[in-house]
């Protein structure tokens, strides 16, 4: 522990040296837990250490590289849980790219970090490239920019159409929406994505899997009695609900997916999760209110927003109680 720990300060106060912003780094490097496990500690220090030792080759973009990189360390899935293999195809991802004429020029932060994004991506799924990196640099000949890289993707991992339901910086997608993203590029045409299997281990993930497989009767099973949903007992709420899922059958879904957001009005920042049918791509809003990790109420949201950013999507269905 204490070697890791003295190569890691070692090589931040080589990173510190080099960036063009050494308090903004103090930030960040403040706001990193470095309390965390050995591996992260390690892999940390690998990916400054490869920086650095391209710095003399690429100064012009290192210092915004180098803040993506530490932005992710506190914020990325992808980049936390990163296996060695995954971390090595990313450096190789890098060696590619960085050693391009397109990369020879100044970087914004905002374009680093999906630089950095792409190197995760890549290191996860780049045995899913369908083309030559040379091929797609070829989009970034005219400049770096959102649409340039976007493009860029495209070319090396999407054999069809990209996926009209998805916005189109898939960086800023989490674990889970990634790997529902990649699914749907798998087979051409690539306009559906397939349910993801998870560990049901908290009653939030089993509520969740069996919303995406519209599973009413599973749903019976893991909501409480003991609460009302969206102001009605379980048995109104669970009837309701059956009839929105008949609504995306006879749309021609087989089943949902979920995405993650919160409410942006009422309960602002209140989690929960926008369903869309595979098929017809109409879609239902539902909050999660958790205390202690139990589902205490579900209810439908009218203004809701995607943490991925704008989905495109057809009719909203809502959960609505008639009285006589």
């Amino acid at each position: 522990m204490y070697q890791t720990n003295t190569e890691l300060n070692s090589i931040l106060i080589q990173t510190e040296e080099l960036v063009n912003n050494k308090n903004f780094l103090k930030v960040m490097i403040r706001d990193i837990d470095l309390s965390v496990d050995v591996k992260y500690k390690i892999r940390l220090s690998k990916w400054l250490l490869f920086f650095n030792q391209h710095y003399a080759t690429n100064s012009i973009v290192y210092s915004n590289t180098v803040y993506a990189l530490f932005e992710a360390c506190n914020t990325n899935g992808i980049f936390i849980n990163q296996t060695e293999h995954e971390f090595n195809q990313s450096l190789n991802f890098y060696t590619k790219i960085l050693s391009h004429e397109h990369l020879k020029k100044p970087i914004n932060f905002v374009i680093a970090k999906h630089i950095f994004g792409l190197s995760l991506i890549y290191g996860k799924y780049g045995s899913m490239q369908i083309n030559s990196f040379n091929m797609a640099l070829e989009h970034l000949k005219l400049g770096l920019s959102e649409t340039s890289l976007h493009d860029f993707f495209v070319s090396l991992f999407i054999k069809g159409d990209y996926p009209k339901l998805f916005p189109k910086n898939m960086t800023q997608f989490n674990e889970v929406d990634l790997a529902v993203f990649m699914n749907s590029i798998k087979s051409k045409p690539c306009s559906k994505a397939e349910p993801i299997t998870y560990v049901l281990d908290t009653q939030v993930k089993a509520i969740k899997y069996f919303f995406e497989r519209m599973d009413i009767e599973m749903i019976d099973a893991f909501l409480s009695d003991d609460y009302t949903y969206q102001d009605a007992d379980k048995k109104t709420f669970i009837y309701e609900l059956s009839g929105v899922f008949d609504r995306f059958i006879e749309s021609g879904d087989s089943y949902l997916i979920a995405f993650e957001g919160a409410c942006n009005s009422c309960i602002k920042g209140k989690f929960g999760y926008t369903f869309v049918g595979n098929e017809s791509f109409n879609y239902i809003s539902i909050i999660f209110d958790i205390k202690d990790d139990k589902i205490v109420d579900l209810y439908d949201c009218t203004n809701f927003k995607i943490r991925i950013g704008a989905l495109e999507l057809n009719q909203k269905f809502s959960i609505n109680f008639f009285t006589l």
